[in-house]
């Protein structure tokens, strides 16, 4: 008979929310039984899809998994009392109509993103001492106050002191918790959870996607009138302030046109607009690219037509100890990475040989970089895209990362009601 979990995450299909999707289908295809518990989808748009109803529970089947929907209050917009009623609403209802589940399943895994997600399980944990498992996708409330809501004020003080409680009560009633990335585990110390409670399960990506080797897709060279000579560096992924997209485009400043380096990005955000208008201030736009959004399908070729991918990310405590999505999908497909990052993010590619990095606050060692990567050569590049694919394959897969976490859960189930 196999194992019962009930998976909790606020977010699930059909929204697109990778891994929150990924870690119940691995659970289920590893031979847990998983019932998932979670929210009439509305993101990332606030808007319900046809054939929901944000007011009330229901029940479906989605690949063979039982899901308990819960109501919410819909949102996904910049107001901040909008998005904490989103959050406030599921917690709440998932707790009143989802309690029952976690109480039969006898065991509970949750994405911990938002951490009020956690809210069912452990009133479950309190109740019938049911244990659960937090996998902890960011640290909050330094999240909330890093995505710039509430700033500043009297709200901000009441929730930062309301989260923080939350968050703490929320890890001590966890039998383990889950961290992403190396250093997290030392913030969670800090803030007074156990150390042997705690392990390091990274996030995996889609693997039949970005999960093996593609032939390069011709038409991006032949798009912008690059040769085989011309060295490609790409940025594919969100434009916003978290990124810090800036000093990519003030390094091309001091690249100069002969050293045919070219930055190229795919995606867009809130930060496109001024990205754009700052590599027409500084007369970049011959060797800096902007082609907006392409189909995720699409993406894999693409990358494959680069020399060389970028991750930028700003430089803030909350973004050393985290470890982006966009770094495993890339490892996973054999890409060499030049990380413009501090902290976590950058020191596990380099540890590895897989990549570069360079500070986020120095367009001028992010172009000596830029060079350095093109002086390289070919054949350097590949070997250190292979060594990534490795750490992938050897760290944070799929079948890696479930097999940590069932030995996890097996082992919270044992200790079970205690």
């Amino acid at each position: 008979m196999r194992e019962q979990v009930c998976y909790v995450s606020q977010w699930y299909h059909p929204e697109n929310v990778g891994v929150a999707c990924w870690v119940a289908e691995e659970l289920e295809r590893i031979g847990w039984d998983v019932t998932v518990l979670t929210g009439v989808p509305n993101y990332p748009t606030g808007v319900v899809p046809e054939g929901y109803d944000a007011s009330r529970a229901s029940r479906e089947e989605i690949g063979g998994i039982e899901v308990r929907r819960t109501p919410l209050y819909p949102s996904h917009d910049a107001r901040a009392a909008g998005r904490m009623i989103n959050l406030a609403s599921w917690a709440l209802s998932s707790t009143y109509y989802g309690v029952g589940d976690i109480r039969r399943a006898g065991l509970a895994v949750v994405y911990s993103s938002p951490v009020t997600a956690n809210l069912a399980p452990m009133v479950a944990r309190v109740l019938f001492r049911t244990p659960y498992v937090t996998m902890i996708q960011d640290l909050w409330p330094d999240s909330v106050f890093a995505s710039g809501f509430l700033t500043s004020g009297p709200l901000y003080r009441l929730a930062n002191a309301i989260m923080g409680s939350f968050a703490k009560w929320s890890y001590r009633l966890a039998s383990h918790v889950t961290v992403l990335s190396p250093s997290m585990k030392q913030v969670l110390v800090d803030r007074g959870v156990p150390p042997e409670k705690i392990s390091l399960v990274y996030n995996w990506v889609d693997e039949s996607l970005f999960g093996g080797t593609t032939p390069a897709d011709p038409t991006l060279r032949a798009e912008l009138g690059l040769g085989p000579d011309d060295f490609v560096a790409m940025y594919a992924g969100a434009h916003g302030s978290a990124q810090g997209l800036g000093v990519l485009v003030e390094a091309a400043a001091l690249l100069d046109p002969d050293e045919r380096i070219h930055i190229v990005t795919l995606g867009d955000g809130i930060d496109g607009e001024r990205l754009r208008a700052l590599a027409v201030d500084l007369g970049v736009t011959d060797r800096v690219h902007f082609l907006g959004r392409r189909p995720m399908a699409t993406m894999p070729g693409l990358l494959a037509a680069a020399d060389l991918q970028l991750v930028c990310i700003s430089d803030t405590p909350l973004f050393r100890v985290n470890m982006p999505s966009k770094i495993p999908s890339l490892l996973a497909g054999a890409h060499p990475v030049l990380v413009v990052a501090a902290g976590d993010p950058a020191d596990v590619v380099t540890a590895a040989g897989a990549g570069f990095s360079a500070s986020p606050d120095d367009p001028a060692d992010v172009a000596a970089t830029l060079r350095r990567a093109k002086a390289a050569g070919a054949d350097m590049l590949r070997g250190m895209g292979e060594k990534g694919r490795e750490l992938y394959e050897r760290e944070m897969s799929s079948a890696i990362g479930g097999a940590r976490l069932t030995d996890i859960l097996r082992s919270a189930k044992r200790k079970g009601r205690s």
